[in-house]
């Protein structure tokens, strides 16, 4: 059964970082010349997203996500990548796994601050 990443949590903070996997890998000889070929064949991307200062009711179900129905990294999840268009022009369904829960900061009253990092499965 898919799970998905939960639609009642604020989008992330603008902007935030995607970084590509490097799938090659390189040789050098002796003679200065090298040689590269893929290391896999599939380049992962990675996510960080940070959130400034939601409110106490979305970092408890996003927590309860992370800790509870995924459990960190042990199951992946769907999650719609809004910045980015498939196929057919709508929003990106991306399937994930969470890499990094990053510090988390009780900045205000009723509201945090942190980060978390995705990875593409």
């Amino acid at each position: 059964m898919a799970v998905n990443f939960p639609a009642s949590i604020d989008p992330p903070a603008w902007p935030f970082e995607c970084e590509y996997e490097n799938n090659s890998i390189i040789s050098k000889f002796e003679d200065g010349s090298q040689q590269s070929r893929r290391k896999f064949t599939k380049s992962r991307r990675k996510w960080t997203l940070k959130w400034h200062h939601i409110p106490r009711e979305q970092y408890i179900t996003l927590m309860n996500f992370i800790s509870q129905t995924v459990s960190f990294s042990a199951r992946s999840f769907n999650w719609t990548n809004t910045d980015s268009v498939d196929d057919q022009g709508g929003a990106e369904v991306v399937e994930v796994r969470i890499t990094n829960v990053g510090k988390w900061t009780n900045e205000a009253l009723h509201y945090w601050s942190g980060s978390i990092e995705l990875t593409e499965v």
